[in-house]
């Protein structure tokens, strides 16, 4: 137990099926899995299952042990699969899938020469939550995609006076500096926000409704404009969300409009794409969502109470009623992690409200939650966040230089 470190002794229920020596183990957040090893007379291939819930072992059937009987193998996976390597006179690789327990020899996979008795490491080593890459974050300023992104969000442009200037915020430490080298290539307001792992898409604003978008790399905080990834009209007021491949900036100003744009990051390159426009043409709305779906809601003229859900894989938009906002409001912000997203602040009928509802992914619904509502009422803000918490900055009135930190854990905002 690592919490007191301390050792307890499994019973018959939790020990292996057999005795054996020279085996290998991995597993995932759940169960452990032990394959292969020598029993005395000679080597196996039994694959044995330890479900830590309730410290039980299970033997595997045939089509769960490994291709051959083995010792002296090694073993690693990560939160989906293992993998049992060589081992006696083999370069074998043998993949058990742990949603099905079944287990077989993946030939492209095997070791380049025959070896026993070999270590193995993984940045995604047993599953651990620590380890494995974070859940993307698709927000309304950045969605992160897969690998270790860097721990940090970035706040770009804005009134008064239509800025360039950009902050990065350490989620680490809760500090905020300006990074000189990654400001906007132009000044401007009301823009949008999305991104991937690596990289950061700041798109349209105004005055004068551009379609300029810059891209913001984390590794150097440089930032510059990209042409090919221009908005396919310009356009202020919009939102804009996204997975680990791809952005989408929807909505916004003049008109209002229903456009949704795609940036494809592989090749830096926007696109319109018809059937992904939302259902009612507003401006002033928010978005988040996670790796499959985005959720555009709220905006004006109105303000509407409308929840836009835009499915990537088809690139197809429809209006979700039960995800409806509890205020009908404009000029809000959103950020979230791969569960829920949080719609903060905004403008209701010329008041600014503090208001912070939660979204549930799995079931389209959403509910205020007090207890996340911003430190004070503003509109106009901007939100981004990691996989623990989400940082609501700006706004009006005032201009504001507050920042709010909404803890998902306990729907606690400061």
């Amino acid at each position: 137990s690592y919490a007191s470190d301390t050792r307890s002794t499994l019973p018959a229920s939790g020990s292996l099926s057999g005795v054996r020596f020279d085996l290998a183990a991995t597993g995932n957040q759940t169960a452990g899995y032990f394959g292969g090893g020598d029993n005395g007379p000679s080597n196996v291939t039994t694959m044995d299952k330890l479900s830590y819930a309730g410290d039980t072992r299970s033997t595997l059937p045939a089509s769960g042990c490994l291709s051959s009987a083995r010792n002296r193998l090694a073993a690693i996976g990560n939160s989906t699969a293992g993998y049992f390597a060589g081992g006696g006179t083999t370069t074998t690789m043998d993949k058990i899938s742990y949603a099905s327990d079944t287990t077989a020899a993946v030939p492209g996979a095997a070791l380049s020469q025959t070896r026993r008795e070999m270590g193995a490491v993984s940045s995604l080593f047993a599953g651990d939550s620590l380890k494995n890459p974070p859940d993307p974050t698709p927000t309304s300023t950045t969605s992160n995609g897969t690998g270790p992104p860097p721990n940090t969000g970035y706040f770009g442009g804005g009134d008064p006076g239509s800025r360039t200037t950009m902050d990065k915020l350490s989620y680490a430490s809760d500090t905020t500096a300006a990074v000189p080298g990654a400001d906007l290539s132009l000044g401007r307001s009301g823009l949008a926000a999305t991104g991937n792992s690596t990289h950061g898409y700041f798109g349209g604003g105004g005055p004068g409704s551009k379609t300029t978008t810059d891209k913001v790399t984390y590794a150097s905080d440089t930032s510059a404009a990209v042409p090919g990834a221009n908005l396919s009209l310009g356009r202020s007021l919009l939102a804009a969300t996204g997975n680990q491949t791809a952005g989408y900036f929807g909505g916004g100003q003049p008109g209002p409009r229903s456009t949704m744009d795609k940036l494809t990051y592989s090749s830096d390159i926007t696109a319109a794409v018809p059937g992904a426009n939302l259902t009612l043409a507003r401006h002033s709305l928010a978005a988040t969502g996670n790796q499959t779906a985005g959720y555009f809601a709220q905006g004006n003229p109105g303000p509407k109470t409308t929840i836009d859900k835009l499915t990537y894989a088809s690139d197809t938009t429809v209006a979700v009623p039960g995800a409806a906002l509890s205020a009908t409001r404009s000029y809000l912000a959103a950020t979230g992690n791969s569960t829920h997203g949080y719609f903060g602040g905004g403008r209701s009928f010329g008041s600014p409200i503090a208001t912070m509802n939660k979204l549930s992914y799995a079931s389209d619904t959403s509910a205020a939650v007090p207890g996340a509502a911003l430190s004070l009422a503003r509109y106009g803000l901007a939100a981004t966040g990691n996989q623990t918490a989400g940082y609501f900055g700006g706004g009006q009135p005032g201009p504001r230089s507050t920042v709010d930190k909404v803890t998902y854990a306990s729907d606690t905002t400061a």
